[in-house]
């Protein structure tokens, strides 16, 4: 019955999603993400984030496709601000030592918004809506074990209307 499942029955668990580490270049978590896309009849699927480990390799936070089109916004205005005014180079602190905005920088950390695998899908919908998430981490205690996208929300919703 849909209005009793829970996080877990609806969850993408932890090793099907992509992962990059905190300290690669976007470029470079760009890449790893691309390789869990493919195209059928025209039309692209896959994830739209990425798990992050820290150095550890204990999973750290979520890179999401919104984080990094931020990015991008983040490389024009360095590149805006490098060929113009000297003084701009005081608002640069997003930037490694090469001047490269790495993934630490524009992740979302785990901690922040997440629910228990035994979270009701109501208990998800709350939350994504309050927080405006489209990706929701899923925790076993304090152990990330998968996320919830909007569109596995969706499909409970979709049952629930039948």
């Amino acid at each position: 019955m849909p209005h009793r499942q829970t996080a877990e029955k609806i969850m993408v668990p932890v090793g099907d999603l992509p992962l990059v580490r905190d300290r690669d270049v976007v470029a470079e978590a760009v890449r790893e993400m691309r390789n869990f896309f493919h195209q059928r009849d025209g039309t692209w699927y896959g994830f739209q984030a990425a798990l992050v480990l820290d150095q550890k390799h204990r999973l750290a936070g979520i890179l999401t496709i919104r984080g990094l089109l931020r990015a991008f916004k983040l490389q024009v205005i360095q590149d805006h601000l490098l060929k113009s005014d000297a003084t701009g180079l005081f608002f640069l602190n997003k930037f490694n030592e090469n001047m490269e905005i790495t993934v630490r920088d524009i992740m979302r950390p785990l901690n922040l918004i997440c629910v228990q695998k035994n979270s009701s899908v109501f208990e998800v919908v709350r939350k994504m809506n309050y927080h405006k998430t489209g990706l929701l981490p899923v925790l076993d205690g304090d152990r990330l074990v998968g996320v919830i996208r909007t569109i596995d929300v969706f499909w409970v919703i979709g049952e629930l209307l039948d």
